[in-house]
């Protein structure tokens, strides 16, 4: 049976973060980094209201930045590799709310350098990549609507916030 379509809202990395982390997921995970550039998911696809709400609330929130600096790698048990943000939480959960409603459950932020459907028993040594990645920082100015249809890429469907 064909996986149906997936929306979510997402916070991709400006181009000079782009720059650095690209060439880390290219390595680490080409099949994800084939899927979907480098980002911050900010509303997963089942907790996303219809469009037409986003649409409004996101209309309602208008302009906007918020900076967020991250951790160096962090490897998980299920084989993930991801950077977590110690800087600008608070922001991220606010835009949430903004969108989701008061009740939006926290979700934790992060970049995902190595998806976990695709950490075979590979290993990689952190250390190297780990003083590119420690205490990047990147301001947010853009949510972005993308949708996948099956298991193919996901594509930019709207963008909401400043584009300057």
């Amino acid at each position: 049976m064909p996986r149906p379509t997936r929306r979510q809202l997402t916070l991709f990395l400006p181009p000079a973060q782009q720059a650095i982390v690209e060439p880390i997921r290219q390595r680490l995970d080409p099949r994800q980094h084939a899927l979907v550039p480098a980002h911050v998911t900010l509303c997963r696809d089942d907790e996303l209201p219809s469009l037409d709400v986003v649409d409004r609330r996101l209309a309602d929130l208008g302009a906007f930045a918020f900076t967020m600096r991250f951790s160096g790698p962090q490897r998980l048990a299920d084989g993930a590799i991801l950077l977590r943000p110690t800087l600008g939480t608070d922001s991220y959960q606010r835009v949430r709310q903004s969108i989701l409603g008061s009740s939006a459950k926290v979700h934790g932020a992060h970049i995902t350098l190595l998806h976990p459907r695709h950490a075979t028993d590979s290993t990689f040594d952190l250390s190297e990549i780990a003083p590119l990645l420690t205490g990047l920082t990147a301001t947010f100015r853009i949510i972005t609507l993308i949708e996948q249809c099956g298991q193919g890429p996901w594509r930019v469907r709207q963008e909401y916030g400043a584009l300057t």
